[in-house]
């Protein structure tokens, strides 16, 4: 693992320098490169049916094999025994490009060179011939930082380039490419890599290595390298040289500043447990410890998705990324939640993690997120608030009579309600309904104007004259005779009809008649005043273009002084 003592040529001991896991390990062949085989395969295949292209895209995001693929095919194609499907990894050729000196195969980095004089010399540097191989092979890394202008001088080069000529281009951003650079190449998309599988690339790297690295503590690397393998390996070359051979979990949470699984647990129970000073508690010894407020929200989102995941999924294995006792753990963890109270916390925690990103105080809107969490009620699932609402909107027959013995002198007598030819109609207190009727009067316009504007609105034209014989009579002043034959069509007086019954629970029919409003002129009364209880001060005398204006909007007349005063 270490560097070992050599001789050199001139009899002198030198060490040779250490080199990376993510260096040494790096796969020779196509059979070496993990989660890619649908790639692999294809190029494989190629080379065996000779049926090669001239120009090839690799994308897929960091660490996960392009560049380390794209000197594989390099190496199939120039070996001396090539093209192969597999390169001896011997000869002079093989080794140069293994090394990234070989004259026949230029790694350009896109980032540096993008621009069109760049791109020039490369088209000048294509008419010459290999030295040692068949195929002069241009590898350009990051593609997309090359300029329009360096993707436009490149297009007739790469459209028809020379027989002897291969480019492989690799990038992390396939959407910054241009389309005509696209279409004249064949596009792989790498996929990212499976955390069981880095986990078991790992084991044996250890192995080689001789590290004893626990199992848990394998699972949190490949959790943390996000599927990037090389991450993975540079994570664990910084983990031999922190712990000299030994890793555990712990080491881990150490010196990435991951959170444990315990501490991730123990928040979940200071949830259920309604124990806001512990939450406090916990966040605050986060914070202490280097971790920002952005990081534990998302990983406490995370947790509990993975909680959300197990109590959907009965196999959640391809899902979660977890070692089996931490798999364990969260299992019984999860039946101590309703699904609507994980779906609840997820949303919360999502919510301040947006405010999180927009302010400069990260810790306080983490500690008001879990605060109200830990204040919450218990929530009830949606099933159980349909069949309560089932229960509420089920017909009054289903109910048990009332208990009336105790009734209050102030509440009102119940509706006496009797079968008839029609519905349900009212013989007795139609007095006490009428009442009811008038002061539930409003809310009835405002309910019919939420089914169909129009209708209200006329509605509101009219005047409750009386309740008789199972009717009730609105009447309408000769100027709202239109508004009367509106309403008395069948739509609009079902609908009508329809709010009665729901506000009042009877059915009663509805009559428009043609109703002017009485007036006194002797005491300046109003019908209108009369039909709502109330009356205007008695006047001397009504301008005609006052009594219009009530007459048209059913009004009153409350102060006197201005309609009187030059009299």
């Amino acid at each position: 693992m270490g560097s070992n003592p050599t001789l050199s040529a001139t009899g002198k001991f030198h060490k040779i320098m250490y080199l990376p896991l993510s260096l040494k390990y790096r796969p020779q062949d196509f059979d070496e490169i993990i989660g890619q085989e649908h790639i692999t395969r294809t190029l494989k295949n190629a080379i065996s049916m000779e049926k090669l292209a001239h120009a090839y895209l690799f994308t897929g995001s960091r660490g996960i094999g392009k560049t380390s693929t794209a000197r594989i095919l390099a190496k199939s194609l120039n070996c001396q025994i090539g093209p192969t499907e597999k390169p001896c990894n011997k000869c002079v050729a093989c080794l140069e490009i293994s090394k990234g000196i070989s004259l026949d195969v230029l790694e350009i980095d896109g980032a540096s060179n993008r621009g069109i004089d760049e791109i020039r010399n490369l088209r000048e540097f294509v008419k010459l011939k290999p030295v040692y191989g068949k195929y002069r092979i241009y590898i350009i890394d990051e593609v997309h930082m090359l300029t329009a202008e360096a993707f436009n001088a490149l297009l007739k080069t790469l459209e028809e380039p020379p027989p002897h000529v291969k480019f492989i281009f690799a990038t992390t951003k396939a959407y910054k490419v241009l389309p005509t650079i696209i279409s004249r190449c064949q596009r792989f998309d790498f996929r990212m890599i499976p955390a069981p599988i880095i986990v078991k690339k790992l084991k044996q790297i250890a192995e080689k290595e001789k590290l004893d690295a626990q199992e848990d503590a394998l699972f949190l690397i490949a959790k943390n390298a996000d599927g990037s393998l090389r991450d993975a390996e540079m994570m664990l070359d910084q983990l031999v040289s922190f712990t000299k051979g030994k890793i555990t979990s712990v080491d881990i949470s150490a010196i990435f500043g991951t959170l444990k699984q315990e501490a991730l647990i123990k928040i979940s129970e200071a949830i259920l447990n309604n124990d806001g000073r512990l939450l406090l508690n916990l966040i605050n010894e986060f914070i202490n410890s280097g971790k920002d407020a952005m990081f534990i929200a998302t990983t406490l989102i995370e947790h509990f998705r993975n909680l959300m995941v197990i109590s959907f999924c009965k196999d959640s294995s391809p899902h979660v990324i977890l070692s089996d006792d931490e798999r364990k753990k969260l299992k019984e963890l999860a039946h101590r939640f309703s699904v609507e109270e994980l779906f609840y916390i997820v949303y919360t925690l999502s919510s301040a993690l947006d405010l999180i990103g927009r302010t400069s105080l990260g810790k306080i809107p983490l500690e008001i997120a879990l605060l109200k969490l830990s204040r919450k009620e218990k929530l009830i699932p949606i099933s159980e608030i349909m069949k309560r609402i089932e229960q509420l909107t089920k017909p009054q027959a289903e109910y048990s009579p009332p208990n009336t013995e105790h009734r209050t002198p102030e509440a009102p007598p119940p509706l006496v309600h009797r079968p008839s030819s029609v519905g349900t109609s009212v013989e007795l207190d139609a007095d006490t309904l009428f009442q009811r009727l008038k002061g539930v009067w409003p809310e009835i316009i405002r309910e019919v104007k939420n089914r169909k504007i129009s209708a209200g609105s006329y509605l509101e034209e009219g005047r409750l004259l009386e309740l008789k014989s199972n009717k009730v009579v609105l009447g309408f002043s000769k100027l709202n005779s239109l508004h009367k034959e509106v309403l008395d069509t069948g739509t609009n007086k079902d609908i009508i009809r329809g709010v009665l019954k729901q506000l009042l629970e009877v059915d009663l029919n509805i009559d428009f008649v043609s109703s002017e409003p009485k007036e006194k002129p002797e005491e300046g009364i109003l019908s209108a005043d009369i039909d709502e209880g109330l009356a205007s001060p008695p006047l001397k005398k009504i301008e005609p273009i006052i009594k219009s204006a009530v007459d048209t909007f059913s009004g009153k007349v409350i102060k006197e002084d201005y309609i009187n005063k030059d009299k």
